[in-house]
């Protein structure tokens, strides 16, 4: 036969209650603590994991900078010896024909050499999820093209050539092409923006390159990478860029591209 402890029966319900709600709530508490320290410690992998992923990629980056350097090296001294090669092959071929084409044939061989050590250099500085491709780059006889791309996308957009065009270098066409490329993303990217204008100013010594738009302008307009891309471009080439709000509303990106001009040493053109 069972015995009833007294002592049970004069425990109140109400402290049993009690009691289990204080352990319900202890053990609700404990499994919060566990579940917060476990996405606390998970996040501390991916952040240790992002830094681990940020110290290989400035390792990698570091060691093609030091390769392309030395690179650089080598592509300036190949082409030093083929204008000098060709230099002293111009000035002796009257008088000695045959020592002067052994002289032209060597230039040759530097330039030939430092062609494939460029291409090297080209890919290795290439960014490594850049896809290969051999597709020329773009000239302004391709714009064409990207204002036929930026119709798709909405907005009424023309071109204007004013002047003679001259002759310039392919690096000075790409740069021009590209300011009119950022630009007219630019243009996309504002709200609002309705239609926009490109004018091709050629002017003797110079071509200024004019992109206007109807677009609505922020405080961030005239900021960001495209902004200062473009003015790299354009100092690249001694050039000036200048870009802001029109009175009669919009926003105009002023660049100004000297034609005979060279490029600045230690300059290095981005994208």
């Amino acid at each position: 036969m069972w015995r009833v402890d007294p002592l049970a029966d004069q425990i109140p319900p109400t402290l049993v209650i009690v009691v289990l709600i204080g352990l319900f709530l202890a053990v609700a508490g404990l499994a919060r603590e566990r579940g917060h320290l476990l996405t606390t410690l998970r996040r501390e992998r991916a952040r240790i994991a992002d830094q681990q992923d940020a110290l290989a990629h400035a390792t990698v980056t570091e060691e093609r900078a030091r390769i392309a350097h030395e690179l650089h090296d080598v592509v300036a001294h190949g082409i030093s010896m083929m204008t000098l090669g060709v230099g002293a092959g111009r000035m002796i071929m009257e008088k000695d024909p045959v020592r002067a084409r052994e002289t032209l044939r060597l230039a040759e061989e530097s330039g030939r050499q430092a062609l494939v050590e460029l291409q090297r250099m080209l890919c290795l500085l290439k960014a490594a999820d850049s896809p290969g491709t051999r597709t020329p780059q773009p000239k302004l006889s391709d714009l064409s093209d990207l204002l036929a791309q930026v119709r798709t996308r909405g907005l009424r957009v023309d071109v204007v050539e004013d002047g003679s065009p001259v002759e310039i270098g392919l690096a000075l066409e790409l740069s021009a092409y590209r300011i009119v490329q950022e630009a007219l993303g630019n243009t996309l990217r504002r709200a609002r923006a309705q239609t926009a204008h490109v004018t091709l100013r050629w002017r003797p010594g110079f071509l200024d390159v004019l992109v206007r738009d109807d677009g609505q302008v922020t405080t961030t307009t005239n900021t960001g990478y495209g902004m200062l891309g473009m003015r790299e471009r354009a100092t690249l080439f001694g050039g000036t860029l200048e870009a802001g709000a029109l009175p009669e509303g919009g926003f105009e990106v002023r660049a100004r591209l000297p034609t005979m001009g060279e490029v600045r040493p230690g300059s290095h053109p981005s994208g």
